[in-house]
């Protein structure tokens, strides 16, 4: 799960408050993102949370492990937090923004007490292919409004499964949701400033029409 240099020191020079998304076309470019990502703010003192949507808890932990972290303790002490899309972002079935900002609120004020900083990432395809993406947005605009809880944020979005569910006029929003955005595919890997890019950057880049 080796990164190029610019995603290894656009990784480490990730900042609390950081609002980052991941637009992949294929399971392994992501895997190799998120759990590098993952691994190395739980070296520099992080408490870690990766919320599943695609992945099972057991590929999380295995993931992590195949870059030398020690899971079960860290699992046992809870600087390891591993959830899932149904047990975190749902409620009574429905998606309530404001109830999910407060439990990232609330597992950033636990790990602070240990001395630990936040570091998270979230699978969110399952938003698409439940149509719940406009739930999605609203929650993603106002996390990104209110960006003062210090953690680092990396959501994850399947290109694939945007495309598939036919819902592309949607990725410039998200983009515009987020600090930066990396688009990860086989061809390689792109690190954009939402405030710089463009449509045509995307289409060129997705070769699909946005």
């Amino acid at each position: 799960m080796q990164l190029d240099e610019s995603l290894r020191i656009f990784i480490r020079d990730i900042k609390p408050t950081d609002h980052i998304v991941l637009f992949y076309d294929n399971a392994e470019a992501k895997r190799s993102i998120v759990y590098n990502y993952l691994a190395e703010g739980l070296e520099k003192g992080r408490g870690i949370v990766y919320v599943c949507g695609e992945e099972t808890p057991k590929d999380v932990r295995e993931g992590l492990a195949s870059l030398g972290v020690d899971v079960e303790p860290n699992e046992r002490s809870e600087n390891i937090l591993i959830k899932t899309y149904e047990g975190w972002y749902l409620e009574n079935n429905t998606v309530d923004s404001l109830k999910i900002i407060n439990k990232w609120n609330d597992t950033a004020k636990k790990f602070s007490e240990r001395g630990l900083g936040t570091r998270v990432s979230g699978e969110v395809s399952k938003f698409f292919q439940e149509g719940r993406v406009r739930e999605l947005l609203r929650y993603e605009y106002a996390l990104h409004k209110v960006m003062t809880i210090p953690m680092e944020t990396l959501c994850s979005y399947d290109l694939n499964s945007i495309v598939q569910t036919g819902y592309t006029d949607m990725i410039m929003p998200i983009v515009r949701a987020h600090g930066k955005a990396i688009f990860a595919s086989k061809g390689g890997n792109v690190i954009i400033e939402p405030e710089i890019i463009e449509d045509t950057d995307v289409e060129k880049l997705l070769e699909i029409k946005v």
